[in-house]
């Protein structure tokens, strides 16, 4: 009996971990008392919920308001029907389109990232945002898992001419599937690479991974790629399997990674 108690106390704290460790990022979850950052540039603090009232202040990018509460009142910008928020902007309460509120923001080498959604032609996209010596950059990349994921940053990994590493990581229903999209930063320019792996038992199966210099296996200022595939074949009697595994060497230059290992190459 004690035994079972600790196993089901052991899987209670688990469930808590893993499910702070991930943050689902969803369109218009914004809570009461959450600190938010301008995701747009001269946002418009309104008195009231709508697109003709009175402006209050113009936000700029990064400037943080707090959620006071979620309305019922929407109006549709990129693509998505955003809700309006009443928010608390120094002295003043006024009003903010949710769409130009960012999901999250992340540092890297000092400087900010801003993240918001937008959608076109039924694609979900992630747009990304920063300023660097006065200079706005927008990065946008559409998303395989549009509402469950978390974003997570590294610093250089031992890459030269890198500031460092914001890695979006996507989390499935089913464990067999992962991926996620490794955005690599200088001097506020996004690079973006999308790498992912799937099992099914009964067909096939690929994988690909990403190993850095300071990581075990690593290779100094090489990023090295490993992207294996699988298929399964049955015969009368017998289950085989069919694989191929690639290995590729990267080196960061330009802004880049080179070779290009998503280039198609003739047989």
């Amino acid at each position: 009996m004690k035994s079972k108690c600790t196993i089901a106390v052991l899987t209670a704290l688990l469930f808590v971990t893993l499910s702070f460790a991930q943050r689902i990022h969803d369109i218009d979850t914004f809570e009461p008392g959450e600190q938010v950052y301008s995701f747009g540039n001269n946002v418009k603090l309104r008195t009231t919920p709508d697109t003709d009232s009175k402006v209050l202040e113009l936000l700029k990018i990064g400037e943080w308001v707090e959620i006071i509460e979620k309305t019922d009142f929407t109006w549709p910008y990129k693509g998505i029907d955003h809700s309006f928020y009443k928010v608390k902007y120094n002295d003043m309460t006024g009003y903010i389109l949710g769409g130009l509120l960012s999901l999250d923001r992340k540092t890297v080498n000092g400087i900010h990232y801003y993240f918001a959604y937008s959608q076109e032609r039924g694609t979900t996209y992630l747009n990304i945002r920063s300023r660097n010596l006065g200079q706005l950059y927008e990065k946008k990349v559409p998303l395989t898992n549009t509402h469950n994921f978390s974003i997570k940053t590294y610093g250089t990994r031992d890459i030269t001419h890198l500031d460092g590493i914001i890695h979006i990581k996507y989390y499935f229903d089913w464990e067999y599937e992962e991926g996620g999209i490794y955005l690599f930063a200088h001097k506020g320019a996004l690079t973006a690479y999308e790498i992912s792996s799937s099992h099914d038992f009964e067909r096939s199966y690929h994988s690909e991974r990403f190993i850095f210099p300071d990581e075990e296996g690593g290779i100094p200022e090489k990023i090295i790629l490993k992207k294996e595939k699988g298929n399964h074949y049955s015969g009368d009697e017998n289950l085989w399997l069919h694989t191929s595994l690639e290995t590729w060497k990267l080196t960061w230059e330009n802004g880049k990674l080179a070779p290009n290992f998503r280039k198609k190459h003739a047989d």
